[in-house]
C-alpha cells in the first residue's frame, strides 16, 4: 500500500481476557491468531478500531438462517455431517459473541 493509502478491514477478534477452554480449542483447531481490537497496529495512523457486536450477530444469524432454509439441498450437495458442522459452528460463534468472548472488529486507517 502506498503511503497515505486507506485501508478498511474486518477481522475476528477476541476479548482481552484469557479465552475459555472451548474457545481456546476453537482458536487452535482453526489455526487463528486472534487479538483484542486495541492490539492492532501496523504502521498506520488515524486508526479507528471498533467492536461491531450487533453487526456480527446479524451476519451470523443471517448466514445460519440461509443454510437452515436450504438444509435438504445442502445435505444433498455435501453431507449431513458437513451441515451439522457448519450449523454447530455458527451456533457456537453466536454463544461466544453474545458472551463477549468472540468479537468482530472493524478497522480503518491510513498508511504512514
Amino acid at each position: 500500500m502506498k503511503p497515505g493509502g486507506k485501508v478498511l478491514i474486518t477481522d475476528y477478534c477476541r476479548s482481552p481476557k484469557t479465552p475459555s477452554l472451548d474457545f481456546a480449542n476453537y482458536i487452535k483447531q482453526r489455526g487463528y491468531d486472534l487479538h483484542d481490537v486495541q492490539a492492532y497496529d501496523a504502521g498506520f495512523y488515524e486508526v479507528i478500531a471498533e467492536y461491531r457486536p450487533d453487526q456480527f450477530m446479524k451476519v451470523l444469524k443471517r448466514e445460519l438462517d440461509a443454510v437452515e432454509k436450504e438444509k435438504d439441498d445442502f445435505i444433498s450437495d455435501f453431507s449431513k455431517e458437513d451441515y451439522e458442522d457448519i450449523v454447530g459452528g455458527w451456533n457456537s460463534k453466536l454463544l461466544r459473541s453474545s458472551s463477549g468472548e468472540q468479537k468482530w472488529g472493524l478497522f480503518m486507517a491510513k498508511r504512514n
